[in-house]
């Protein structure tokens, strides 16, 4: 063997802390279907995924947590066996050598209400609210936003925050249909019912957050389940007020990534800030025999995903 294969290299640091990462499980016990694209979907064995991904994890001996970036349970689901599946689930998650934390997706509302899943996620929430933060090491915080504050779907009919969205996609989505992009241009294809938006209450939340970590020198990642940038993302799969949220985020020198899931195919850019957006692949379409999961080991200046199989690989510096 050569000298040193095998070995640690004693000019790489340990990171400082270390985290799992799994988007889009959309977990059903129903046969494999489609997207509305035409591409496969495996519902039942997206549950494999995730046990691989947590058996990995914890193999690797050294993941502090794990972030769940949304929709563990598949809209098709029937409706009478939600509880039951997102609990089959949230099962396997618990599996993981160490705390997990998550995130709601427009497929986790299509199944429970958001009172409920508030507390099956042990969400830390507010009137019904899922955005908070926490911090893993001195260094370092993570924003956790809630993408469906302003949504059709999830809250209460009679919710001031339900008629608020049903009167922007009136506006900016002339199709009876209001997931349908039919017609819809551009940056416009975002504005539809299984995407949602942040109310004010959150963004002030946010900004404050982010002063508090300007003055503590930390850095901040940005967990949502919807992307913030077009680059990174298709635009049907965009935040509707993305621009609003990174106008916030680009006021102040913390953010340096932002994680996400929603748009199954995954994607990559570096903003004009020089912030890092990273929309991770969908376990459910993972054919047999594949996976999409990974981990993250988090540095001063850098982070590294490390991802398996279909979950791309991705190295990000920061700027100073």
């Amino acid at each position: 063997m050569a000298p040193g294969k095998g070995l640690p290299n004693p000019q790489v640091k340990q990171p400082l802390f270390s985290f799992g990462v799994i988007t889009d499980v959309q977990h059903a016990d129903i046969p494999d279907g489609r997207s509305f694209l035409g591409i496969p979907r495996y519902y039942r064995h997206s549950l494999e995924v995730l046990q691989r991904a947590v058996g990995k994890w914890n193999a690797l001996r050294k993941l502090d947590f794990s972030v769940n970036f949304g929709d563990i349970v598949d809209g098709y689901c029937p409706k009478d066996k939600s509880l039951t599946t997102v609990r089959k689930v949230l099962d396997e998650f618990s599996k993981f050598d160490g705390p997990v934390y998550h995130i709601i997706g427009n497929h986790c509302l299509y199944n429970l209400p958001r009172s409920d899943l508030t507390g099956l996620f042990n969400i830390p929430s507010f009137h019904g609210t899922a955005y908070y933060e926490f911090s893993p090491s001195p260094e370092y915080r993570f924003v956790v936003l809630d993408a469906f504050d302003i949504s059709a779907i999830g809250w209460p009919r009679d919710d001031p925050r339900t008629s608020a969205a049903v009167r922007f996609l009136q506006a900016k989505n002339p199709n009876v249909d209001k997931n349908s992009t039919a017609g819809l241009c551009g940056l416009g294809r975002r504005f539809v019912m299984f995407n949602g938006g942040i109310g004010r209450e959150q963004l002030l939340w946010l900004d404050e957050i982010l002063e508090d970590s300007d003055e503590c020198c930390q850095k901040v990642i940005i967990c949502c389940h919807l992307p913030l940038d077009p680059d990174a993302a298709s635009f049907e799969a965009l935040l509707w007020n993305y621009d609003e949220v990174m106008k916030v985020v680009h006021r102040h020198n913390c953010v340096k990534v932002c994680f996400s899931g929603h748009d199954h195919k995954g994607g990559y850019s570096i903003d004009s800030y020089g912030i890092h957006h990273r929309v991770f692949e969908a376990a459910l379409e993972c054919p047999p025999g594949s996976d999409a999961f990974g981990y993250v080991d988090v540095y001063r200046g850098r982070l590294s995903v490390h991802g398996t199989d279909r979950l791309a690989s991705t190295e990000m510096v920061f700027q100073s």
